[in-house]
C-alpha cells in the first residue's frame, strides 16, 4: 500500500470515528468492548482444564482409578493437540473466525459437560468404569476444541488490534483473563469442594464458565458482523485450506515458534512440580509451597497487560524476548544448587514469564498475512504442544530417576536453547529491517510489516482494526 493510499485510509477512518463517536464500530469504545468479550472466550476453558488437578483424590475414589489413569485425563487432552490445533488454525482462516470460534467453543462446552457427568453418574446410574470412560471422552472432546479456540481467540484479538498502538496490551489483557481462570481453578477448586462437601460442584462450575465462553463467542460474532461493513479494507477473499501457507511464513516466525517451545519447556514443567520441589527440597509446608507455585502464574496474570503496553510504546520485542530468556537461566541454576531464599529465583521466573510471552505473541501479526493469522497461531501452538509433550516426559524421567537437582539443570538447559534462538531472532530481525523492533501504529512507520507479505499494513492509528 502506497503512502497516499495510507493517508487516504487514515482520513476515512478518522472521519468515520468523528461521525460515529466513541461507541461507533470505528470508535475506541467499540474496540475495547470487543476486547472485553474476546478476553472471556477462553476464561472458562482454562478453568475447566485445571479444575481436576486438586481433585485427584476425590476423582480417583469416585471413578475407581489410580494415579496413572488419572494422568490419562491430561494426556487425552494434550496428545491430540500436537496436531489438531494446526488444523483448527487452518479452519479458522478458511471459514472465518466467527464460525470457527463457535464450532470450537461448542466442543469445549460439550466436553466440559461430559467430563462433569462422569463422576456425577458414577455408582448411581453407571459403573465407575463406565463413568471413567465417559470422563475420558469428555476430556478428549474438550481438548479437541480448547487449544484451537485459544488460537482463534488470539486471531480475533489480532484482527481488531494488529498494527495499532495497543496490540501487545490487548494480547496481554486477554492472556491475563485466561490465566485468571487457570489461577482460580488451582486456588479455589479444593476449598469449594470442601465447603460444599461435594467435589462435583467444581466440575459443574467449570461447565457454567464454559457456557459464558460460549455466549462470548456469540456476542463477538454479533458485534463483529455489525462492524464489518464499516471496514472496506477488511480482507474478504474465500481462502482455500492451503497447507502450503506455512512454507511462506517469514523465517522469523519459525524462530519465534522455537523460542516459544523451548522457553515454555523450561517454565511449564517447572510450574507443575514447583510445589512438590519446595516441599521436598526446602521442607516448606504444603500450603505456602502452593502459594509460591501459584505466584508465577499470578505474576504473569497481573503484569502481562502492563508489560504489553510498555512494549507497544517502546517496541524492541526481540530484545525483551532475549532479556526474559536470559534471566530465567540463573534462576533455575540457583534452585538446582539449593541456595537459600528460593522465593527470589521464583520471583525472577515469574517476571520472566510475564516479559517473554508479552513480546513473543504480538510479534506474529507483524510477520504473517492477515488471511493466514489463525494458521500461524495454530502452527505455533502445535509446535509448542509437540515440544512440551516430549519435554514433560523427559523432565519427569529425569526427576524420577536422578532427582530435582538434575531436573532444575534440565530446565536451565531448555532455557539456554531458547536463549540461543532468541539471539538468532535479534540478529535475523536486524538483518531483515527490524520490523519486530519497530513501534507500530504510527503514521510515519511504513516498515512495520513487510510489503511482500501481501497483507493489509498495520493500522496507521487506533481506528484501523482490520
Amino acid at each position: 500500500m502506497s503512502t497516499e493510499e495510507k493517508e487516504t485510509l487514515l482520513e476515512s477512518n478518522d472521519l468515520a470515528q468523528t461521525r460515529g463517536g466513541f461507541c461507533h464500530p470505528t470508535g475506541t469504545g467499540y474496540k475495547y468492548m470487543i476486547l472485553f468479550i474476546v478476553s472471556l472466550i477462553c476464561f472458562g476453558s482454562y478453568f475447566a482444564y485445571d479444575e481436576i488437578e486438586n481433585l485427584e483424590t476425590e476423582l480417583n475414589q469416585a471413578l475407581g482409578i489410580d494415579h496413572i489413569k488419572f494422568g490419562l485425563l491430561y494426556s487425552v487432552y494434550s496428545i491430540p493437540n500436537t496436531v489438531l490445533v494446526f488444523f483448527g488454525g487452518l479452519l479458522g482462516d478458511k471459514i472465518g473466525l466467527r464460525l470457527a470460534g463457535l464450532i470450537f467453543v461448542t466442543l469445549v462446552l460439550i466436553g466440559s459437560v461430559l467430563t462433569a457427568l462422569g463422576p456425577q453418574l458414577a455408582g448411581k446410574y453407571i459403573s465407575p468404569k463406565s463413568a471413567f470412560y465417559l470422563t475420558i471422552v469428555g476430556r478428549t472432546v474438550f481438548g479437541s476444541g480448547s487449544e484451537s479456540l485459544n488460537a482463534i481467540q488470539t486471531s480475533m484479538t489480532s484482527r481488531w488490534f494488529a498494527g495499532s498502538t495497543s496490540l501487545a496490551f490487548a494480547m496481554g489483557l486477554v492472556l491475563s483473563m485466561s490465566r485468571l481462570g487457570d489461577y482460580l481453578a488451582l486456588a479455589l477448586a479444593a476449598p469449594i469442594a470442601s465447603a460444599v462437601g461435594n467435589f462435583r460442584w467444581v466440575l459443574w462450575i467449570g461447565c457454567v464458565l464454559c457456557g459464558i465462553s460460549f455466549m462470548s463467542v456469540l456476542l463477538y460474532g454479533f458485534f463483529d458482523k455489525i462492524a464489518e461493513k464499516h471496514f472496506p479494507n477488511r480482507q474478504k477473499e474465500d481462502n482455500a485450506l492451503n497447507f502450503k501457507a506455512v512454507l511462506r511464513f517469514d523465517p522469523r516466525f519459525w524462530l519465534v515458534a522455537i523460542v516459544c517451545m523451548c522457553y515454555y519447556g523450561g517454565i511449564f514443567p517447572f510450574v507443575a512440580v514447583c510445589s512438590d520441589f519446595l516441599v521436598t527440597q526446602y521442607h516448606f509446608d504444603t500450603k505456602p509451597a502452593g502459594y509460591y507455585s501459584a505466584a508465577i502464574t499470578l505474576a504473569s496474570m497481573v503484569l502481562s497487560p502492563l508489560l504489553g503496553k510498555f512494549l507497544d510504546i517502546v517496541g524492541r520485542r526481540p530484545f525483551f524476548v532475549l532479556l526474559g530468556s536470559a534471566c530465567v537461566i540463573p534462576a533455575h541454576i540457583v534452585l538446582a544448587l539449593k541456595l537459600p531464599y528460593p522465593i527470589i529465583p521464583i520471583i525472577v521466573i515469574g517476571l520472566s514469564f510475564s516479559i517473554v510471552p508479552s513480546a513473543l505473541w504480538p510479534s506474529i501479526p507483524l510477520l504473517v498475512k492477515d488471511s493466514e493469522l489463525a494458521t500461524a497461531f495454530g502452527t505455533m501452538a502445535a509446535i509448542q504442544n509437540s515440544g512440551l509433550a516430549i519435554i514433560n516426559y523427559g523432565a519427569g524421567h529425569i526427576i524420577q530417576n536422578w532427582g530435582y537437582h538434575w531436573g532444575m539443570y534440565f530446565f536451565a538447559m531448555m532455557d539456554g536453547i531458547g536463549l540461543i534462538f532468541a539471539i538468532l531472532l535479534v540478529l535475523v530481525d536486524r538483518a531483515k529491517g527490524g520490523q519486530l523492533t519497530a513501534v507500530v501504529g504510527k503514521k510515519s512507520n511504513d516498515a512495520a510489516v513487510p510489503s511482500s507479505l501481501g497483507s493489509s499494513p498495520p493500522a496507521i492509528n487506533d481506528t484501523e482494526q482490520f
